[in-house]
Formats: structure tokens, C-alpha cells, sequence
């Protein structure tokens, strides 16, 4: 079989593939939940400053790293799935993240859990997930946005599976809302409709029947809610 090459200009992949990781690493320090000293208690070393952490280094300084960087891959490819079902959700949407975060400090919630087979959604979120969430003492009603990556295999990625996800969450766009979100781009106003939890979908073969959801919550310090 002929494999054709598609990797036509190896250095500047390389380039790239480097900014990447180098730019990932320095989103890790500017979310990270504690800092990771270059030596312990004990007087060991853990990595020279002029050398800086290592990837694994940087990840360790969250309180769930795997939770962490599962939710953050989730909003990576959310942005890239080739299954998207269309273009009033997250999928097509990530400026509603950016345009969502708060330019004062403001405490970044992440949250990545994974259902039993078959297991309703609306069930999954009230019986798994809010009680993670405040497990991990975050408040949803406190959040000024809230982000979800909802994720499940080939048989039960459609229609019904969207509607489901996007009712218990109360996410995306009515028929007049996502009118007035065109309407407002057209005529470039401040006046588009306001949603507090937006849901993007994702197709995972491994997961089958399983739901995997990842979540990002924006949550302003205390005393700085009316921050824009």
C-alpha cells in the first residue's frame, strides 16, 4: 500500500508542534491551583528554575491533574470534532468562551466524569455530577458561565442525545434567541442573548454507551460577581 506523505514541510510542523506544547505549559502556570517548588521540604531537588518543569511538573499543580487536563483536552476537541451537529452549539462557538471570561481574577472550576452504561444523562448529572461539583466546592449558581463538553459513543450520538444534554442543562439556543443571536452580529450589538451553560458534543467510539461530560466554570472571586 502507498502511504502518501502528508507532512509536506516537516520543519515548520515541528515549529508548530513546539509552540503548542510551549504554549499548553504556560496555560498550566497561569491556571494552576498551587505552585510546584523547585525544592522540597526535604531539601530535594525538583527541577532547576533556569530549566524550568516539566510537562508532568506543571499538570501536578492542580488538585485532580487527570480531571484537569481531561476537561481541558474535552474544550480542545470540542473546537475540532469532525462530528459536530451543528453550528448553535459549542462546537462552532468557542468565541462564547472567550467573550464569557472575566477580565478581573476569577477561579477557573474544571470537572471530567464519565457515566455507567446507559445511564440517562439527566440522572448522570444529578446524581454524579452536582454532587461532584460540590465535592470540589464549587458553586454553580455562582458561576458566571459554564461550559460542557458532553461526549458519548456512535449508537447514542444524535438527536435525542443532544435534546437530552441540552434540556437538563438548559443549554443552547431557542428558534427566537438563535435569531437574535444572528440579528446581533449583523448589526453588530452588544445586544445577543445571554446563556449561562453552553454545550458542545463530541462522538467517542470507546465510550459506547457511556457519557463522558467536561466542564469549565467561570466563577468570579468573592465580592467581584458585577466584574466585567
Amino acid at each position: 500500500m502507498n502511504t502518501p506523505a502528508n507532512i509536506n514541510a516537516p520543519r515548520l510542523f515541528r515549529q508548530k508542534l513546539m509552540a503548542v506544547m510551549q504554549e499548553l505549559h504556560e496555560l498550566f502556570e497561569l491556571s494552576k491551583e498551587h505552585d510546584l517548588e523547585p525544592v522540597s521540604e526535604d531539601g530535594v531537588t525538583r527541577y532547576l528554575e533556569e530549566d524550568g518543569k516539566t510537562g508532568f511538573q506543571a499538570a501536578s499543580q492542580f488538585a485532580r491533574p487527570s480531571e484537569f487536563l481531561e476537561s481541558l483536552l474535552d474544550i480542545i476537541r470540542v473546537n475540532f470534532d469532525p462530528c459536530a451537529p451543528g453550528t448553535f452549539f459549542l462546537n462552532a462557538n468557542m468565541g462564547l468562551l472567550y467573550e464569557a471570561m472575566p477580565s478581573a481574577p476569577f477561579q477557573l472550576g474544571y470537572a471530567s466524569m464519565t457515566s455507567t452504561p446507559d445511564k440517562p444523562f439527566a440522572a448522570f448529572w444529578k446524581e454524579d455530577v452536582v454532587p461532584h461539583l460540590k465535592a470540589c466546592g464549587y458553586d454553580i449558581d455562582r458561576a458566571r458561565s459554564v461550559f460542557a463538553v458532553a461526549s458519548t459513543g456512535m449508537d447514542n450520538y444524535g438527536v435525542d442525545f443532544f435534546n437530552e444534554v441540552s434540556t437538563t442543562l438548559e443549554s443552547g439556543f431557542s428558534l427566537h434567541e438563535a435569531k437574535e443571536l444572528i440579528s446581533s452580529h449583523v448589526r453588530e450589538s452588544a445586544n445577543a442573548p445571554i446563556k449561562h451553560f453552553h454545550a458542545g458534543y463530541c462522538m467517542d467510539a470507546g465510550l459506547g454507551s457511556k457519557t463522558r461530560l467536561s466542564l469549565w466554570l467561570f466563577i468570579p472571586k468573592n465580592g467581584s460577581e458585577n466584574s466585567e
